[in-house]
């Protein structure tokens, strides 16, 4: 079985300051996973935002929008009951579904990034 422990190196060589995590034979940069974690976090912070405000907006709108919670449109279901009752499970699925396609496309980021290490390093030992 291969090595599934993290191991943390300093690659030898001149002018190469990039530290490595190592996955068994799978290399990552801190640079490389610095880069990806920022964006990871830009897209949670992004979808925490949406969240919050479609949740918060429920309650307001019943505050600002007596129609909102009180005229009935459909077998005396009102626009509140019918939202939070079928479109807002509708919207967190949605948004869930989204956001797990958009996280898997940064791991999967990461895994081209380090290839493209892999494949610079090896192209620059077979110049040199």
């Amino acid at each position: 079985m291969g090595d599934t422990t993290m191991k943390a190196a300093v690659p030898a060589g001149p002018g190469n300051s990039q530290t490595e995590i190592r996955h068994g034979a799978h290399v990552d940069t801190i640079e490389n996973v610095d880069i990806v974690f920022r964006a990871q976090r830009k897209l949670s912070f992004t979808y925490g935002a949406w969240f919050f405000g479609v949740t918060l907006a429920i309650p307001a709108s019943s505050v600002w929008w007596k129609g909102w919670y009180a005229t009935p449109i459909w077998g005396g279901f009102t626009l509140n009951y019918l939202f939070v009752s079928l479109f807002y499970y509708v919207f967190l699925w949605t948004m869930a579904w989204t956001y797990s396609k958009q996280a898997d496309k940064l791991d999967e980021q990461l895994m081209h990034m380090a290839d493209a290490d892999e494949a610079s390093a090896a192209m620059t030992g077979k110049e040199g």
